[in-house]
């Protein structure tokens, strides 16, 4: 009777650390819906282009950014949140790919909503062949960014935290002046 006791406690043990394991998914990425998704940081349009990035949030929200210098800025702003995961956009194919996996080409010439001009890559060697073919940028891990001084290229037209108060992307005021 005791070894049938134990038997029937071991085998509801193991149930129960299988079944411990199984329940949570992978987090994932979402489509972006072009003219819906608001940018988490400066409430801009977010396009479906290789500039979108997300964060998926351990309760499961969705926040989403339409520069990945948006995302940076609110991780920092918001360092105390559950973070499950955070998603960057390869600049050659459009797909999502985990932060912690891409790699990086930053040039403060490159145009970005934003105006932070950092790029991302699925592939390091994809990277790298930006670099060379553009004579321009530096390639950057993930480690890297995190030390990144994240400056916007905005600043020159007069906003001084990098988003505009015009609600348009990368325009300036003369600009808007000529539309």
């Amino acid at each position: 009777m005791k070894s049938r006791v134990w038997t029937i406690g071991a085998m509801m043990m193991t149930l129960s650390m299988l079944m411990g394991g199984c329940g949570k998914e992978e987090a994932k990425p979402v489509d972006i819906v072009e003219g819906v998704d608001k940018c988490d940081v400066c409430h801009m349009n977010v396009a479906n282009d290789h500039n979108a990035s997300e964060i998926v949030l351990q309760n499961g929200k969705v926040l989403k950014f339409d520069d990945i210098g948006c995302m940076y800025r609110w991780t920092k702003e918001h360092e105390n949140e559950q973070v499950e995961a955070r998603f960057v956009r390869d600049y050659l194919s459009k797909e999502w790919v985990n932060t912690d996996q891409a790699t990086y080409v930053y040039d403060k010439t490159f145009q970005t909503p934003m105006g932070y001009g950092v790029y991302s890559f699925k592939d390091k060697a994809a990277a790298e062949a930006f670099v060379k073919e553009k004579q321009t940028g530096s390639v950057m891990s993930v480690q890297d960014l995190d030390k990144h001084a994240w400056e916007s290229s905005m600043k020159k037209h007069g906003q001084s935290d990098g988003h505009p108060e015009s609600g348009q992307h990368g325009t300036s005021d003369a600009q808007q002046t000529h539309n």
